[in-house]
């Protein structure tokens, strides 16, 4: 038996390549089969996921509404919208007083840091909404706040 070092025929060559190609061909749709696989269990985490907060929603829901139907919330209500009182009850009425007491020294001079503080401090309590159209259409109004700081 001698071994030859002749190429093999074309119809062998031919069958070598065609089966790795199909081979390869294989390996390829099992690689997308997997990743399809892994992103079919992502999705499905993050439904179940979102039926979770969904879950919560409704029952924090379902919460509110029997806090709306109880007579708890129909008389609170009554006394806050419908200035209605309980028979027995005594309502207080607190009324802003213009010339309330501060507790800052007007005489006492104030630096960078603290005026800019209290600027800040005082916009905390202005809507956002309300800032903005300050800042777009009536700037004078933003700098004598900064001023009367």
């Amino acid at each position: 038996m001698s071994y030859s070092s002749e190429i093999a025929p074309v119809p062998k060559q031919l069958t070598i390549v065609i089966g790795l190609c199909v081979v390869g061909a294989m390996a390829f749709g099992l690689a997308i089969s997997f990743y399809n696989n892994i992103l079919f269990d992502r999705q499905l985490n993050e439904m179940l996921a979102q039926n979770d907060k969904l879950r919560s929603d409704i029952i924090s829901g379902y919460k509110y509404l029997d806090y709306l139907k109880s007579d708890q919330y129909k008389d609170k209500y009554a006394k806050q919208n419908l200035n209605r009182i309980n028979p027995g009850e005594k309502a207080i009425q607190f009324i802003a007083d213009e010339n309330a007491i501060t507790f800052d020294d007007p005489n006492q001079e104030k630096d960078g840091t603290q005026r800019e503080a209290i600027f800040e401090e005082t916009l905390r309590g202005v809507p956002v909404f309300e800032q903005w159209q300050w800042y777009f259409f009536q700037k004078e109004k933003i700098e004598q706040m900064k001023q009367r700081l």
